[in-house]
């Protein structure tokens, strides 16, 4: 895997800002995703980022080793496809929420995964919901 995803994904990461900020960046500017932009506004569960992509705006949000959402607007399948090489998984759904924003989501655990999966079905706030792992 990655190294960069081992830092701040599957293990705690640094409760500094500027340096959780540095080590995302980083992460993703190796894939060469050099037009997204991120800024640490959590530092503790569930930790979070925001920022750009391609001018739009996008979010992070996770639990270390658990579970990330990456909420954009419009839709940046770039973006996701670059999650999927960091944490070396597939999403395991996707939907559109009812703010617009194109949401993917990756759990670790299966059991966790399949939980999620059967909340979200049927809730009418989730638009296009696609299971993306099987």
């Amino acid at each position: 895997m990655p190294t960069p995803a081992l830092k701040w994904f599957y293990a705690t990461p640094e409760r500094k800002p500027y340096l959780l900020t540095e080590r995302l960046r980083n992460s993703f500017w190796e894939l060469r995703l050099g037009s997204l932009w991120l800024d640490a506004v959590s530092v503790e569960v569930p930790f979070a980022a925001e920022g750009s992509f391609s001018g739009g705006p996008v979010r992070l949000e996770w639990e270390p080793n658990h579970w990330l959402r990456l909420s954009a607007r419009p839709a940046a399948p770039a973006l996701a496809d670059g999650v999927k090489v960091l944490l070396l998984r597939k999403p395991l759904l996707s939907y559109t929420d009812a703010e617009g924003r194109s949401v993917h989501e990756w759990w670790v655990q299966p059991a966790e995964a399949e939980k999620r999966w059967q909340e979200v079905q049927g809730m009418p706030q989730f638009g296009q919901l696609a299971r993306l792992d099987q």
